[in-house]
């Protein structure tokens, strides 16, 4: 409880943190949780702020948090250990260009690789002529004082699942194709796809084998088909309309999800019965051999 109290005060404090730069807002202020009428994802707009400086920094504190969280070396000869973090911290961006036909040289994640390379260098080396690392003094005395490393990974999480969200999305202009369902097969292989990406794809090429249903599997699956099927409603309108009430409270079917995926992250282990669970569950039982 008190590691979720700290966790939650925390993402409330960063959310906090405005562009360093701008004219339009200060710095640090609270006026967004008062005055936004999205109220959960206004509470934790860590997930979703402005970058921290136009100029110096045109970062969001999100993507900053979930790079650090993917440089970490592995050893060995650094172009290797940088490639090895590319594919850690942008591996699903590069399977969805691949997965579109797009031309390598145009794949999104290029534009990340001066910055990628930055951030791995301070975490990983002293400055020159040193014994100081700034990245292990910052994290070793934060971490005294709140969870940096499920930060971090909540800040990675929410990277991955946006990108699953409009993934799924996409997937679900298409239209239907049979009984109010959408092109499933073809919106999951894609969600799954990206979203596990490092089960996929890495520095040894790509391999298809699913053993098991991992978590990651599970929110790809649940996601994908609730964005294609606009909640349900393509398959049961009238069931269809109460999911719209629901999610129309947190603004929409993408911004209902993540703060599903959000609340079970944080507080997951207090929740006895998990709907999603239940479905999954069934499903292996059902289709199981």
């Amino acid at each position: 409880m008190i590691n979720l109290g700290v966790t939650v005060v925390t993402l409330v404090i960063l959310g906090c943190i405005g562009p360093l730069n701008s004219e339009e807002t200060e710095p640090f202020g609270f006026d967004h949780i008062t005055e936004g009428e999205n109220k959960f994802s206004e509470i934790f707009r860590i997930f979703s702020g402005d970058a921290i400086h136009a100029t110096y920094w045109p970062f969001a504190t999100m993507f900053t948090l979930h790079l650090i969280n993917s440089v970490s070396s592995n050893g060995g000869y650094w172009a290797n250990d940088v490639i090895g973090c590319v594919f850690t911290a942008f591996g699903g961006i590069m399977m969805k260009d691949f997965l579109a036909g797009t031309a390598v040289t145009d794949w999104a994640f290029w534009a990340y690789m001066p910055v990628t390379l930055l951030v791995w260098y301070i975490v990983n080396h002293n400055i020159p002529k040193t014994e100081f690392n700034i990245w292990s003094l910052i994290s070793e005395n934060v971490s005294k004082v709140v969870p940096l490393q499920r930060i971090m990974d909540l800040a990675t999480l929410s990277f991955n699942t946006g990108l699953l969200l409009e993934v799924a999305a996409a997937s679900g202009e298409a239209g239907t194709t049979f009984y109010g369902l959408p092109d499933l097969s073809k919106a999951m292989f894609m969600c799954v796809a990206i979203h596990c990406a490092g089960d996929f794809f890495s520095q040894d090429g790509f391999g298809f084998s699913i053993g098991g249903c991992s978590d990651a599997c599970e929110r790809a699956v649940l996601v994908c088909f609730w964005m294609s099927t606009n909640g349900m409603a393509t398959i049961i309108p009238a069931l269809g309309n109460g999911t719209e009430q629901i999610t129309g409270v947190f603004g929409g079917n993408a911004e209902f999800l993540w703060a599903m995926i959000l609340i079970n992250e944080l507080a997951g282990d207090m929740i006895p019965v998990k709907p999603h669970r239940l479905i999954m569950d069934f499903l292996n039982d059902f289709l199981g051999m």
